[in-house]
């Protein structure tokens, strides 16, 4: 086969060119449409000819003496260009598209959107920090979550009642420490806000309480040098919510963290049923309009956090109509513990199935004890789930006072802490690089369910004195 040298000949291999599997593509050479999927090799032609040789052919073009050979010429690179989209066969795709998920009206769980959502898992090395003073000369007033009652009480004996009725005195003693530098953050965050909070007080304390209260008394959470809001829930659904997707405001301290033992709750997988009837009724009443006939069309996931935490869901109506509510109206309406819930319905009923109970933020209660049950120490629970924050003690609050009355009045409830630390106070620094070699498990048996939440007020913080521990 003879061949001029004016013919530039472009031998390209088709698996550089195309996908092999018999996608009828196309691919444009120079702006001309030279082949399509299926041929071995491309070539293209000065005069727009194509030509359709081999490889082997190709190589064994003969070469001529009769005149010198000249000056190769310079060859610029070939100018590739994504081919017309209507090129393509696309049925394959349209035929793949109509076979994925369709939902059995009888037998479903509702979809939740991808979470591609970051955590953060931190495992520092313990610290070692025994600071500590006595806050027994500190007196504040707080609401009781049982009573009703507004009491002023000595700091020690308050931190001592909270923490009994929180979590009780049958857990590890790591786990009480970090309940108890928790709950005197809060307290003095609040404090410091003019926030009346409201806690629950349970009297008669056990020695086991006193001496972990005494153990870490006077020591608070500090993010840039002030007292931070550290707030706690029962438990979450594996990972604790970040403050903005729970109140909107952004605490940069409460992120989304990876909380591992929290499915070992009580609270976790608990299911509500409902009749598809019941549902109907009370969506009905609360959005306006009659629900769709398609059933797998009541609830639709349009946003949701952390996980299972749901934000919003879409209601569509027999019309075409929607409405949005809230993972609140939800836990509202069905009477359920958590923003954290699968929904599924089977032979008629709609399970709700939530995780944790609370809004979930900060640190979980339970993910704090079997952390401490697995050899974690409370410094490690609390920079855990309080992100790049540091222990420090506290200086004392000199805006409390003993009281000239005892115990009670009336006064508006508010919701809990933020804090100061204490003259002469230092952070002890703490690595935020998570460490994924927590030590397991045995498992503790709890005295007590601890309360569902501690929920903050959004408020500005204040400048704090602190002084760096050695």
């Amino acid at each position: 086969m003879s061949v001029s040298r004016k013919t530039k000949i472009i031998i390209v291999s088709a698996a550089a060119v195309i996908a092999v599997g018999g996608c009828a593509g196309a691919i444009l050479l120079g702006g001309q449409d030279v082949v399509r999927a299926g041929t071995g090799a491309v070539y293209a032609s000065e005069d727009s000819s194509v030509s359709s040789a081999s490889q082997s052919e190709a190589d064994s073009v003969p070469v001529t003496e009769e005149e010198p050979e000249a000056e190769p010429e310079k060859l610029s690179f070939t100018q590739f260009k994504k081919a017309p989209v209507e090129v393509y066969d696309m049925s394959y795709v349209k035929e793949a598209s109509a076979s994925e998920k369709v939902q059995d009206p009888n037998n479903f769980t509702v979809e939740f959107p991808k979470d591609e959502g970051e955590y953060y898992d931190i495992h520092n090395d313990p610290l070692g920090f025994t600071s500590t003073r006595s806050i027994a000369g500190e007196f504040y007033t707080v609401n009781d979550i049982h009573t009703g009652a507004t009491v002023t009480m000595n700091a020690h004996d308050l931190i001592c009642s909270a923490v009994y009725s929180e979590i009780g005195d049958g857990w590890s003693e790591e786990a009480i420490k970090a309940q108890a530098v928790a709950a005197y953050t809060c307290l003095r965050f609040n404090a410091e806000h003019g926030i009346l909070e409201t806690v629950g007080i349970k009297r008669n304390y056990t020695s086991t309480i006193e001496r972990c209260v005494s153990a870490v008394e006077g020591q608070v959470l500090l993010y840039n040098g002030e007292i931070i809001n550290a707030v706690y829930s029962a438990s979450t659904a594996g990972y604790s919510t970040a403050s903005r997707d729970i109140w909107g405001g952004d605490y940069p301290y409460l992120q989304r963290v990876r909380s591992v033992y929290d499915s070992k709750d009580p609270n976790w997988g608990v299911p509500t049923t409902k009749s598809k009837a019941e549902v109907k009724s009370i969506l009905e009443k609360k959005v306006g309009f009659t629900l769709s006939d398609d059933v797998t069309k009541w609830f639709t996931i349009t946003s949701a956090f952390s996980g299972k935490y749901i934000r919003t869901i879409t209601i569509t109506g027999n019309s075409g109509q929607t409405a949005t509510i809230s993972g609140e109206d939800m836990c509202s309406l069905f009477g359920l513990k958590s923003l954290a819930m699968d929904i599924s319905f089977k032979d008629g009923n709609f399970t709700f199935k939530t995780y944790g109970w609370g809004h979930g933020s900060g640190m979980s209660q339970w993910g704090c004890c079997y952390y401490a049950a697995a050899g974690w120490t409370y410094d490690q629970i609390l920079s855990h789930y309080y992100v790049n924050t540091q222990l420090a003690l506290s200086s004392y609050y000199t805006q409390s006072s003993e009281p000239s009355q005892t115990d009670s009045s009336s006064a508006d409830t508010a919701n809990i802490p933020q804090n100061t630390p204490e003259e002469g106070s230092q952070p002890a620094a703490q690595n935020t690089e998570p460490d994924n070699g927590a030590a397991a498990q045995t498992e503790p048996e709890p005295s007590a369910e601890p309360a569902p939440d501690t929920a903050p007020e959004q408020q500005a913080q204040t400048d704090v004195t602190e002084q760096t521990l050695s």
